[in-house]
């Protein structure tokens, strides 16, 4: 592509091998748009984009230097239309949305599944981006425009026939999804988290719901029944509606048992027997993620037996339940639960199992919703035996101030306190007796931790399978 398609009026007449927002990424010939967010302005990182070889500055901001550059009325809307006509973007491949505070990594990676084994399918999400066994990281759940756009035409050119994509609130507030095309959409709760974004739970939902707004006539929304929130949702799509749970919807999953490692269940549709279930994931709540999938592919047309295969052949999901258990019959797990309603579920549910304690490890993530902290610390202590609070990437903010928050409204509770987390496993390891269970939650597979700017090699996994085994 030639930069004078983009801006005739400009005349220079010069190839675009790339457009970007983020000066790193910026090579030869990019096209570098300064946008100014809430947190950085773009305009100070031009010097970077051109020394790395930028061929123009798109901005909506005054410019009072001599180099090449276009000012637009807004830059972010700018940034979308020119990644969609760089990578000639248009809606080739079905696309489904999944929001919500809990459980859109698992439900996503559900879905996914079962449509690899009835077609072909790609996931973008917090696991990165994953399409014919490959695997990409990226730095956020739902990726910035640049990405997702080089993503998708990677995805049209080997003919994937569906996408799976998990969309954050931050994501949707920061206009990561603006101008795309969603086919459906999964709606699986909304719980507390996300309130230094949102500020209350009411802009909260209305930033989430504005995935179902985009949803056409003949779209799907497949939504949580038993939410407090669900009601509300349905109102705000056009589309058609389905709805799922254990205590309520269309589809509902009845005859429940579950062990450590496993779940079976039964699936009712408007009261009448659809199939029965086994799932390879621990948790109640797990069943609410399957269900959600098996909603959407059965609504679809997608053949029973492709979906019980599937839901039974899934492979274990990065950074959720991930464990193991010594020579000592001490088990492990680690786990991603970083909210509220995530650390009660998984606690209230290994005590249901748990023949000896509940050694639980958790932190805060630093310049993230403080609100939520002094629950956590609640949750943790109220459900666990020993509780060990410690460091999880506290990035600019204080570790101290972090653990107070955690801890400052526990009154004649008992808990240990590290400031570092790797101490804290082998703390855990040390206290741990034959039948105990050490739950590390909060980072669940992530291979660095963050402070200040300094990104350290940290796995929490790695780390406990080493104490475990010591």
């Amino acid at each position: 592509m030639n930069l004078i398609e983009l801006y005739p009026k400009l005349k220079i007449n010069a190839p675009v091998l790339g457009i970007t927002a983020n000066s790193k990424r910026v090579r030869k010939n990019f096209i570098f748009v300064a946008i100014k967010g809430q947190r950085q302005n773009g305009m100070k990182y031009v010097k970077e984009a051109l020394d790395n070889g930028a061929c123009l500055i798109v901005t909506d901001q005054m410019v009072f230097k001599n180099y090449n550059h276009i000012r637009v009325r807004n830059a972010k809307a700018e940034y979308i239309r020119l990644l969609q006509i760089f990578y000639h973007y248009n809606h080739e491949i079905y696309t489904v949305g999944i929001t919500g505070t809990d459980g859109k990594t698992t439900t996503a990676t559900i879905l996914n599944h079962i449509f690899n084994v009835a077609k072909s399918s790609a996931y973008i999400g917090t696991n990165g981006i994953s399409y014919l066994n490959k695997k990409i990281r990226t730095k956020h759940t739902t990726p910035t425009p640049d990405l997702f756009y080089e993503a998708y035409n990677i995805l049209k050119k080997h003919e994937i026939n569906d996408l799976v994509m998990e969309v954050s609130s931050e994501g949707i507030l920061d206009g990561r999804i603006d101008k795309l095309e969603f086919d459906g959409a999964i709606f699986t709760n909304l719980t507390h988290e996300h309130l230094n974004t949102h500020k209350t739970m009411g802009q909260y939902f209305k930033t989430k719901v504005k995935l179902f707004e985009r949803l056409k006539e003949n779209g799907l929304a497949v939504i949580n029944s038993d939410d407090f929130y669900a009601t509300e949702a349905i109102a705000y799509t056009k589309a058609r509606v389905v709805t799922y749970g254990v205590n309520s919807g269309m589809y509902q999953a009845k005859k429940i048992h579950l062990d450590m490692l496993h779940s079976e269940f039964d699936v009712f549709y408007k009261g009448f027997f659809l199939a029965h279930f086994k799932l390879p994931l621990f948790g109640k709540y797990n069943i609410y993620n399957a269900l959600a999938a098996i909603a959407y592919t059965n609504e679809l047309g997608i053949d029973l037996k492709i979906i019980k295969e599937s839901i039974s052949t899934l492979p274990p999901i990065e950074g959720r339940f991930m464990h193991i258990k010594n020579k000592n019959n001490v088990a492990g797990i680690v786990d991603f639960a970083h909210t509220p309603n995530a650390l009660f579920n998984l606690l209230e549910n290994i005590g249901e199992f748990k023949k000896g304690r509940i050694i639980s490890i958790l932190g805060a993530q630093g310049e993230k919703d403080k609100t939520k902290r002094y629950l956590m610390g609640d949750i943790a202590t109220q459900y666990s035996d020993i509780t060990i609070f410690t460091s999880e990437d506290p990035k600019h903010e204080s570790l101290f101030g972090i653990l107070y928050d955690l801890t400052s409204k526990l009154k004649n509770k008992e808990y240990y306190m590290t400031l570092s987390r790797k101490e804290a496993i082998r703390l855990a390891a040390d206290l741990a007796k034959p039948n105990d269970v050490i739950v590390i939650t909060g980072k669940g597979n992530e291979t660095t931790e963050q402070i200040y700017d300094l990104h350290f090699k940290h796995n929490d996994f790695t780390l406990l399978k080493n104490a475990l085994d010591a």
